[in-house]
């Protein structure tokens, strides 16, 4: 039954898809250059994991289920921004627009693109990052939309970049055949969720931790570095490959005020249940947040408020705070047409960890595109440190290792001002029985690095709860 509605998805896309292609085609002609052409239509909700689980294996695949309760899944590539160095976001949106301006849209609905930037050209790229570049906008040959307040119906948006003097009834033959006999080798029913995890943390991982802490403090007391964010890695090996779509189940069901991702170049999956808000938009109005200062949960609620309380008492952690408030502040209101934050922060309470938030409203210049506001807003301090540059030059001298799209922005956008894109937190690089999990935290003048060691094993059991659910994975063995 599920196989005949996503035979039956496909037909019903062949008619506005093919007129959208026909004139896509000869304005290519006209220009001689091929046009993205772009058809839509409504239909009866989806099973978005199903579809993901059934396409993955023969595609990239991106799956958005946002903390807003929008849901995306975008299968396959029609085409692809791309930006390299420190004038990613530049080039990447100078490539979105060239590409949206010319698009043939049928059906109403403009085409959506998936993103992902490193978060930090300067550092060299690693073997596992391969694939994911500098800077990428993805419009997918077939993104499925979910909205809010849609629980019965979703949209489906088809792209194709027609050349000049396509044989567009080919192509679209081509295109609807190949998707409608893919049936894909992850079977959830055979899945074994249940495969050991073995991880593998360095024996010395605590004193390469308190050397990394001692230099960053080194580094802030003599000035200018008021603040550095510092992170580490550790590796998880399964005996058997990871079985993506329970991860992401249990990502959903353990992770509920996070948004849940997973972006995929050539069998490399990038996934994660982040908490952070980078920026969204609705037509130019946009909301962000500072996130920084963290404190444990608890299971008894008496000792849960305990911890909340100091963590908005705590000095440190006022300070840390307010590093990045004041940078969103200063940042982007040059950019905007107003932008006001809430008076004081809030406790903002996940399933490990509860953090201080500030939230913040605005609405940007006519001007000032989603990609603009990023570029500004990247690397917060909540992710780098104060100021940007000198500790973003310590943490390429002493880290250790590629963050690749760790800590950077992802998201998605669409022709009308309107994205969500988030920091990429409490997450992981996941390849066949191989998984990278990283976590961080921030530094000011009196952290303490056994503190801060131990916020780090409470950030990656996000991420290690979901990989290997059925061992019980303590946080003072990470």
């Amino acid at each position: 039954m599920v196989r005949q509605r996503e035979v039956a998805m496909l037909e019903a896309l062949r008619k506005p898809l093919l007129s959208a292609m026909r004139e896509a085609s000869q304005v290519a002609s006209l220009h001689g250059h091929p046009v993205l052409a772009v058809a839509s239509i409504v239909i009866p909700r989806l099973d978005l994991l199903s579809i993901f689980t059934r396409y993955s294996p023969y595609m990239d695949v991106n799956l958005w289920f946002s903390f807003t309760k929008r849901s995306m899944l975008g299968l396959g590539t029609a085409f692809e921004c791309i930006g390299t160095g420190v004038d990613r976001f530049s080039f990447v949106s100078d490539s979105w627009h060239n590409i949206i301006k010319k698009s043939v849209v049928n059906g109403g609905t403009p085409p959506v693109a998936f993103g992902g930037f490193r978060f930090d050209t300067a550092s060299p790229m690693s073997s596992m990052w391969t694939g994911f570049m500098d800077g990428v906008l993805i419009i997918p040959r077939i993104t499925i939309l979910q909205g809010e307040g849609e629980t019965d119906c979703c949209r489906i948006i088809a792209a194709d970049h027609v050349p000049p003097k396509a044989d567009v009834t080919s192509r679209i033959e081509s295109m609807l055949s190949t998707w409608a006999g893919l049936q894909g080798d992850w079977d959830m029913a055979s899945a074994n969720p249940e495969s050991r995890v073995a991880v593998f943390t360095p024996e010395d991982a605590k004193a390469q931790w308190h050397d990394l802490v001692q230099a960053a403090l080194s580094s802030i007391s003599r000035g200018p570095i008021k603040k550095i964010v510092v992170a580490r890695m550790i590796r998880a090996k399964a005996e058997v490959p990871f079985f993506l779509p329970n991860i992401l189940n249990r990502l959903c069901a353990d992770n509920p005020k996070a948004t849940i991702f997973t972006f995929s170049r050539k069998g490399t999956y990038f996934v994660g249940a982040t908490p952070e808000i980078l920026i969204t938009s609705s037509a130019g109005s946009f909301q962000t947040m500072a996130l920084a200062g963290s404190a444990p949960r608890s299971e008894d609620p008496v000792q849960d408020f305990k911890y909340g309380q100091q963590l908005l008492a705590s000095a440190k952690e006022r300070s840390e705070h307010d590093f990045v408030v004041q940078d969103i502040l200063r940042t982007l209101k040059p950019y905007c047409r107003y932008i006001i934050a809430d008076n004081s922060p809030a406790l903002h309470k996940l399933r490990k960890v509860q953090h201080l938030a500030t939230f913040f409203k605005g609405e940007m210049l006519p001007q000032k595109s989603l990609l603009d506001m990023i570029s500004f807003l990247h690397p917060t301090p909540a992710v780098g440190g104060v100021p940007s540059e000198p500790a973003l030059t310590f943490l390429r001298e002493h880290e250790g290792f590629d963050r690749g799209w760790y800590a950077g922005p992802i998201g998605w956008l669409d022709a009308e001002r309107n994205g969500e894109f988030m920091v990429a937190l409490r997450s992981g690089v996941i390849q066949g029985r191989e998984a990278a999990l990283f976590a961080g935290c921030g530094l000011v003048a009196d952290s303490d690095s056994e503190k801060e060691y131990q916020e780090t094993q409470l950030k990656l059991l996000t991420m290690l709860d979901a990989l290997c659910p059925s061992q019980k994975v303590e946080s003072r063995n990470i």
